[in-house]
């Protein structure tokens, strides 16, 4: 039996949307695969914004910078099932699909996958706690973010999720991250600007158990 709550999962699309996010119901892993390879296909392919000699370049991008040929999704957080699963998707489709070594690729990613184990229903956050760099920066330098978050999984506020992040660090997490909506800043005269930082752009896959 599910411990979805629904009024839960429409307060979270709810504020998840006021912050720019994108949010999608979709019923199975498979499907939040198909959603994410399709993501990146419908993308440019982001701009090589820093050196990496190996690498295919592609025309210029709005920068006047070389693009990547080949477009890159980082999913280090999934199991060893779940990335042979979207790995073989990716290969299908052309897509080079990384669960290590994200740091080689820091010039530009297309899209970075991570699962959330928790939700804020009042804020429409994901909560995001780990000890691996690699998770860290598929969320910070990939320009399409996108994190997997169960329903059943979302609570009303962020005191509701104390004893997850207690929990967390107990088990020696070393970074937690609250994420809501994409990398957005409004330092230069007040001006609100997305992507500054971080993300251009957030998807959150909310999934059955």
């Amino acid at each position: 039996m599910s411990n979805t709550n629904p009024e839960l999962v429409e307060k979270f699309t709810a504020m998840a949307k006021a912050v720019a996010a994108t949010v999608a119901e979709v019923p199975s892993r498979e499907e939040a695969f198909k959603y994410i390879v399709d993501l990146t296909l419908s993308k440019d392919p982001c701009e090589l914004l820093a050196d990496e000699p190996d690498t295919e370049k592609g025309p210029l991008g709005p920068n006047r910078v070389p693009t990547r040929v080949q477009r890159v999704i980082a999913a280090p957080s999934l199991d060893d099932e779940a990335f042979a699963e979207l790995d073989k998707l990716c290969q299908e489709k052309g897509i080079l699909c990384l669960r290590d070594n994200v740091r080689k690729y820091a010039a530009g990613i297309d899209l970075g996958l991570n699962e959330a184990v928790a939700g804020v229903a009042a804020s429409g956050t994901c909560l995001c706690p780990t000890t691996d760099e690699n998770v860290r920066l598929a969320g910070m330098i990939s320009e399409i973010s996108v994190i997997m978050l169960k329903k059943s999984t979302i609570y009303p506020d962020l005191p509701s999720v104390a004893h997850i992040m207690r929990e967390a660090i107990g088990q020696g997490a070393s970074f937690t991250t609250l994420i809501t909506g994409p990398s957005r800043t409004a330092d230069i005269e007040c001006v609100s600007a997305v992507g500054v930082h971080g993300p251009l752009a957030m998807h959150i896959l909310l999934l059955e158990d």
